[in-house]
């Protein structure tokens, strides 16, 4: 998952905050600053209690952060890649591009998250139990408990939390079935979420708005997780070379846009290959800007065409799962299919979504 703000990188890994993380973390600096600290720690003033109230959530969020940096450096010991994680304030999602991991590596990295989180729970407590007064034994009572309550509730079976995956990991290794193992433990992700839900509505005067987004949270990213698994093993296996598509339209890269549009504008074709020398491009129409009538005669097509360099390709050795990632993270409908630094041919986003849709109706399995 690449949405969100990058905001630097460790151990090679991107670090993103995805753009809800803003609202979570104003409303729990306010809930911390105007509720928890003033009923806990009556003797401070108003500013007082809004300045622990945005160090407690910004060391929060930092905890989260490492909570799934735990992860991450047990699957690099696992000799499992990981691109980027990026943040929500309820937790992170990894970006590890394979999701058939073996059960022992999926096993070992759900239950780091847990232990780092208890962890750290002891650490703040003992910061609390020697720290008598100030600001930082206020923080550490908040951040002790709500650490520890982060590393039990992730235990819990539900997948995609980290109990889930150590459960769907336990289920794969005794079905040999990655798919049946998901649907199983995705089950047991959604039931928790409706209960959290329901939890929520019920004391929804007393706090279960949380209760209500994080079941909502983790009921949504529940399905998505099945989803791709059984996308996945739709595309997983199929060839790339069977979907390329080797004849197409290609263009003099200094041709006009004016001679272009009279000789093209009638064709149903609408992603064209420009060609020249020491240039090579996709122009989809659908996706360029608009063009002035008393400019199109001036301007070439080269520039207007994104170059393949600015854009990812694939390769034809790769999967139709793989071109199916790469359509769903960049908005584009066509991609360019490279060989030995040579186009190979195009592949559409429609092909690959035409494909998944044969192979999901006409699977043995059931979905």
């Amino acid at each position: 998952m690449k949405k969100g703000l990058k905001l630097f990188t460790i151990l090679g890994i991107d670090i993103r905050l995805h753009y809800s993380w803003w609202i979570i973390f104003a409303i729990l600096t306010w809930s911390l600053s105007t509720a928890f600290f003033p009923v806990f720690f009556p003797t401070y003033t108003s500013i007082e209690y809004w300045v622990m109230g945005v160090i407690s959530s910004l060391l929060l969020f930092v905890s989260v952060l490492l909570h799934e940096l735990s992860h991450s450096i047990v699957a690099r010991f696992r000799k499992i890649k990981v691109e980027s994680i990026t943040l929500f304030f309820f937790g992170g999602v990894a970006g590890i591009t394979r999701e058939d991991l073996e059960p022992a590596s999926e096993f070992l990295m759900a239950i780091a998250g847990p232990i780092f989180s208890f962890s750290i729970a002891g650490l703040f407590y003992l910061i609390y139990a020697f720290n008598g007064n100030g600001y930082l034994h206020a923080i550490s009572y908040y951040l002790y408990q709500i650490n520890f309550i982060v590393g039990a509730f992730n235990l819990v079976p539900g997948y995609p939390l980290d109990g889930g995956r150590a459960f769907r990991a336990i289920l794969f290794w005794h079905y040999k079935d990655l798919r049946k193992a998901t649907r199983i433990a995705s089950y047991g992700g959604r039931i928790v979420a409706l209960l959290l839900i329901v939890l929520g509505i019920l004391t929804f005067s007393g706090g279960g708005l949380w209760f209500i987004l994080i079941g909502m949270f983790l009921y949504f990213i529940a399905g998505a997780s099945y989803e791709q698994v059984v996308i996945k093993e739709a595309l997983g296996k199929i060839s790339l070379k069977e979907l390329i598509q080797k004849k197409f339209l290609t263009l003099d890269p200094s041709m006009s846009f004016s001679n272009f549009l009279q000789k093209y504008k009638n064709t149903e074709v609408d992603v064209f290959v420009v060609k020249g020398k020491n240039f090579l491009g996709l122009l989809d129409i659908k996706q360029i800007s608009k063009v002035p009538p008393k400019i199109q005669s001036r301007i070439t097509l080269r520039q207007i065409t994104p170059g393949y360099n600015s854009v990812d390709s694939l390769k034809p050795s790769q999967s139709v799962y793989d071109a199916f990632r790469l359509f769903s993270e960049r908005n584009m409908e066509v991609l360019p299919v490279m060989e030995k630094g040579k186009l190979s041919g195009i592949v559409s986003q429609k092909a690959v979504i035409n494909r998944l849709l044969w192979e999901l109706k006409f699977s043995r399995k059931d979905i």
